[in-house]
């Protein structure tokens, strides 16, 4: 009866397996993190947060700026200095004919302008400012110096009239620009925390697989010695005996593939959390009950519809629509423009006095266009922007049916994960308690070892099962919570405009 393949220590101890196949590398720190833990970490020091952070910072400076352009501006110029000499045409009398002559110009300048919009009519206030100084030499026989100076002081106003408020559109559209950019953040920042929890439970299950498997070869490891023991008496065949080296092996390598999976998410969560690869990371679930959560569909529905960003920018793209709309419509219509410009000037050979006696200058003027014909082209302008008014807002309608019917599903499918995790847990119950009395029954002989590993496999699929269900369910919770921007569970708003989502 004895057989060299039943040896004492057939059983190789599990640890011993998963260190020669999985070797351990040096830890630099052990992580046991929850879900809150992971969250806190994530938000402070993951590249997703970091970058969302960035991308808020660049997004608002770009807004601000765009706000700013209609806010006054200051400008000076100098000529430091500006020289020329060229030759120049000019018509001698004595000989009925133009001839050229050497010509030098410097010129010494300085200019200030102040640009002042006026967001509410439309215009604009612009005081100019200018000192001047040219020295000109005539370098032909006979030629001069000449050297003069020369400034001028002026207010301006230019205002458009008949026209769409350009600059109230262009400060609407900065306004636009930095809501969304707040609105990008949240949800950049939710997106985040859903990652974070997807990826948190992923590897809380993945963990929960080893200890699956590692109980599953334990129990191969404990039915193999009974096996041996009851092939050396002569109790059983030797084919059964070796199916249970068989089961072992198949436990065994099972056992290898999870632990291989559980390294691959456990690196994937460190990088998304930010933390060193070299770390090692423990998720903990304190609680792995199912509390059901009241999800009330329409308040679900309109918690959804008031944080969504893409409804958002299809609302904000309606308006954008309406505004183009209104610009191009004016591009044919008639306009006007009065320029009004007052000043003081004057011009001296000497600098001394050249600020007495100043001179005022005076202009206004109003121009009046008036279209006339273009071969249609405003009217197919004005139809195209309609077509694209029309399609935002179909686009927008679209997009809230879309997301009422999201979030329907979402809460029917949370309810149907509550309602299946509830009952694969009594099956995962059930059937480790059919697996105790089938190991005992197989032990005093009562049945043989198809029906213990039918138990065996029962009990394996119901633990991954229930396993899957409670997962699932947490997920849903999730997604709903990124969808509405709301924690269900803690009863609590999450991700406002203007503030930070924890």
């Amino acid at each position: 009866m004895n057989n060299p393949r039943f040896l004492p220590g057939t059983a190789v101890p599990l640890l011993l397996l998963l260190s020669l196949v999985f070797p351990t590398p040096t830890v630099s720190q052990i992580h046991e993190l929850d879900l809150t833990t992971s969250l806190d970490i994530a938000f402070e020091q993951s590249y997703t947060a970091r970058s969302a952070r960035q991308q808020l910072r660049a997004s608002e400076a770009a807004a601000e700026a765009a706000r700013l352009a209609l806010y006054s501006t200051v400008d000076l110029q100098f000529d430091l200095p500006d020289y020329s000499r060229t030759l120049l045409s000019q018509f001698n009398t004595d000989t009925r004919r133009y001839q050229y002559f050497p010509f030098e110009q410097l010129q010494w300048s300085g200019r200030l302008d102040i640009n002042q919009p006026l967001i509410w009519t439309n215009s604009t206030i612009t005081l100019s400012g200018m000192l001047f100084r040219q020295d000109q030499q005539d370098r032909a026989p006979g030629g001069s110096f000449d050297r003069d100076y020369y400034t001028d002081f002026a207010i301006q106003l230019r205002q458009p009239l008949f026209v769409p408020n350009t600059q109230r559109i262009a400060l609407r559209r900065a306004e636009i620009d930095f809501e969304e950019a707040m609105a990008d953040f949240v949800r950049n920042t939710l997106e985040l925390r859903y990652t974070v929890t997807r990826q948190f439970y992923n590897l809380y299950a993945a963990q929960q697989r080893v200890a699956i498997q590692e109980d599953r070869v334990r129990q191969a490891e404990e039915s193999f010695s009974t096996a041996e023991r009851k092939f050396r008496a002569g109790l059983i065949a030797e084919v059964e005996a070796l199916q249970f080296e068989v089961d072992l092996a198949a436990a065994r390598n099972d056992l290898y593939s999870a632990a291989n999976t559980l390294v691959s998410d456990e690196n994937r969560f460190k990088i998304l959390l930010g933390l060193p690869v070299k770390d090692s990371v423990h998720c903990l679930l304190r609680d792995t009950t199912i509390t059901v959560v009241p999800v009330e569909v329409e308040e679900a529905i309109t918690r959804a519809k008031n944080t969504r960003v893409e409804l958002q920018r299809a609302v904000n793209n309606i308006e954008r629509s309406e505004l183009s709309m209104e610009q191009i419509d004016a591009q044919r219509s008639i306009r006007g423009d009065l320029f009004v410009s007052y000043g003081l000037s004057n011009n001296r050979p000497t600098f001394n006095g050249l600020y007495d006696d100043l001179r005022d200058t005076r202009r206004a003027a109003f121009t009046l266009s008036v279209p006339v014909f273009d071969w249609g082209k405003h009217s197919r302008d004005l139809e195209a922007a309609e077509a694209r008014l029309r399609d935002a807002e179909l686009t927008a309608e679209n997009l809230e049916l879309t997301i009422e019917q999201e979030i329907i599903d979402l809460v029917r499918s949370l309810a149907s994960s509550a309602r299946r995790a509830e009952v694969l847990q009594k099956s995962r119950l059930i059937a480790e308690i059919a697996n105790d009395i089938s190991t005992k029954r197989y032990e005093v002989g009562t049945i043989g070892s198809t029906e213990l590993a039918q138990a065996r496999t029962r009990l394996l699929q119901a633990r991954l099962t229930a396993l899957e269900a409670v997962i699932d369910y947490h997920l849903a919770l999730a997604d709903l919570t990124r969808r509405t921007a709301y924690d269900y569970r803690a009863g609590r708003q999450l991700g406002l405009p203007g503030t930070p989502v924890r």
